[in-house]
């Protein structure tokens, strides 16, 4: 009897470390996209403020980056990934469909921008400035201010 005990404890323990480490390994993969798509916007606006000239072909790659990434974004917030080193808002698993929605729609745009990419600096500033108000209005609703 008191080896069960023993064992069922053992298991427990083991279940919740797993749990937080994967909930760690999840978070980790939340920041390296999010250090991605910072990259990938740095470059978008440097060719709009004149730092770098435009290159259409890097502007399209750095929001099919975006576009990417967010459409993997929202699978990366499985329950109990609320705790750790996180910025993520409790919003986000609060309202999970408006969070997938906003994911969604900052696909569409970065794709749109980086088709805009190819009919210039003008176009392309249009999409990206679309991109950057998704950008911020989503963490407006779903980080958490430090």
């Amino acid at each position: 009897m008191k080896a069960g005990i023993v064992i069922g404890a053992v298991v427990v323990a083991f279940s919740v470390s797993a749990t937080v480490f994967a909930a760690d390994d999840v978070i980790a993969e939340r920041k390296a996209l999010m250090r991605a798509n910072g990259a990938a916007a740095r470059t978008a606006s440097e060719f709009i403020n004149g730092s770098k000239p435009f290159d259409a072909a890097a502007a399209a790659e750095a929001m099919r980056t975006i576009a990417k990434d967010l459409e993997e974004f929202p699978t990366l917030f499985p329950e109990g990934s609320d705790q750790g080193e996180t910025s993520a808002s409790p919003a986000i698993w609060e309202k999970m469909d408006a969070f997938k929605a906003a994911s969604a729609k900052m696909v569409t745009d970065a794709n749109a921008a980086a088709d805009a990419a190819a009919q210039g600096l003008d176009a392309f500033k249009t999409a990206f400035n679309t991109v950057g108000g998704n950008c911020q209005s989503c963490h407006q609703d779903f980080r958490l201010r430090r």
